[in-house]
């Protein structure tokens, strides 16, 4: 793929968002919802595949918080986006090593989760950095009386 077909398929997705989020916008039932997402996972060819939905998740995570890095350095005195940014970053990781061990629990696999420890240490210690980012604007509110 090349630079113009990236830019392209970004367009297309950009288009196919703002479709996508005025039909979220609809009052569905959950079952409707839920048939609605089940379409999403077999035009993406990841229906069957648990691991394959999981990386789909994680890429749909990590598109829609892409800017969130830049939004925190812009504000850099608002702990908000900088959380935003990190719980993003925490899912992500998580996300990761769902894909990756992908029924290691149920197998017992404890090989292939103990070689994920690390990642979800990493996961761990991100959210509770989000957490704490936002624990920093809860203070202030408390301090305020609000």
């Amino acid at each position: 793929m090349n630079a113009y077909q990236a830019w392209l398929s970004s367009a297309l997705l950009g288009a196919a968002q703002s479709e996508a989020m005025t039909a979220d916008s609809l009052p569905l039932s959950r079952e409707a919802r839920y048939t609605v997402w089940q379409k999403l996972l077999s035009a993406a060819d990841v229906a069957a595949d648990p691991a394959a939905r999981a990386e789909l998740i994680r890429w749909q995570v990590r598109k829609a918080c892409a800017p969130l890095p830049a939004i925190a350095q812009e504000s850099r005195t608002d702990p908000i986006p900088l959380a935003a940014g990190q719980a993003a970053e925490g899912l992500q990781t998580l996300l990761a090593v769902a894909a990756a061990t992908h029924g290691a629990v149920a197998a017992g696999d404890v090989a292939t989760l103990a070689a994920h420890g690390g990642k979800l240490r990493e996961a761990r210690k991100t959210l509770q950095a989000a957490i704490s980012n936002t624990d920093l604007l809860l203070d202030l509110l408390a301090s305020v009386d609000l």
